[in-house]
């Protein structure tokens, strides 16, 4: 399926977030910061590109099961979703070569690019947008639905729990869907709800998340504006109408040069 053209304009943003989501060996969800992803430099509009770079558990899930989400949310909170099928890795040739040239990669602190992932994409959502005044509001309602204890097997740390509320942060939820394939819900406002989950909360522009089948396994990735990312991954649940739980079983790092690292918890 062809990228709308505000999508692909998204995806080529440099300085948007970017998370692409995997599915691991038993049926779960992993998501992941991928700075990389962009559209190709063939024109072609049905697919997206990045790089291995830094990348060890989503490498592991994308060899292992070929089914992908995307999502990608800029500085404006204009966004987009998509799924799609992971074709391979390139190792030389032009979608490399473009990957390698980008700011992105020239410019990084620590190794080369090893090859270009390929994605065939089989679905996309128009690309739809937050509004900045609405976001301090969800974030109040977010904060009226917590509970004391909203249960989950690891106390989060303080500073990375700071990070998933903090008001300007980016989220990325990650669950499988009935077809198998994983789906992203981008979530701006959280509200902590004890040591061990968070309240998410749902509104319009993620409004698709009312008809996740919950509870179910799910990850959540984090992006702060000074380029802090963590993840947690564990188990979304009811909670009301207009608000999940998230319920965390495990912490990661997720910003190199210990992406994927995961964090001791109580």
């Amino acid at each position: 399926m062809e990228l709308p053209q505000e999508v692909s304009d998204l995806f080529a943003e440099e300085m948007a977030a970017k998370f692409l989501a995997t599915v691991d060996s038993e049926g779960r969800p992993n998501v992941a910061l991928i700075v990389t992803l962009q559209p190709p430099p063939d024109g072609r509009r049905d697919r997206l590109i990045f790089g291995e770079f830094l990348m060890w558990k989503s490498k592991e899930y994308l060899e292992g099961n070929s089914h992908v989400a995307a999502a990608v949310v800029n500085q404006k909170l204009r966004m987009a979703t998509l799924t799609g099928d992971f074709v391979g890795f390139e190792k030389t040739g032009p979608y490399k070569e473009a990957l390698d040239a980008s700011n992105l990669m020239r410019y990084n602190a620590y190794s080369g690019m090893r090859s270009a992932g390929v994605i065939d994409v089989r679905d996309v959502s128009p690309a739809g947008g937050a509004s900045m005044l609405a976001v301090p509001f969800d974030f109040l309602r977010a904060r009226m639905h917590r509970a004391k204890d909203g249960g989950g097997k690891a106390a989060v740390p303080a500073m990375v729990k700071e990070k998933f509320t903090r008001l300007t942060s980016v989220k990325a939820l990650a669950v499988v869907g009935d077809d198998g394939y994983p789906r992203i819900y981008p979530v701006m406002a959280a509200a902590a709800a004890g040591k061990g989950a968070f309240v998410l909360q749902m509104t319009k522009y993620n409004r698709e998340l009312a008809q996740v089948r919950v509870p179910c396994p799910a990850a959540l990735c984090v992006l702060t504006f000074d380029v802090k990312s963590y993840k947690v991954k564990g188990e979304l649940a009811p909670l009301n109408s207009s608000a999940l739980l998230f319920r965390v079983n495990e912490v990661y790092n997720a910003m190199p040069p210990l992406a994927g690292d995961l964090i001791p918890t109580v």
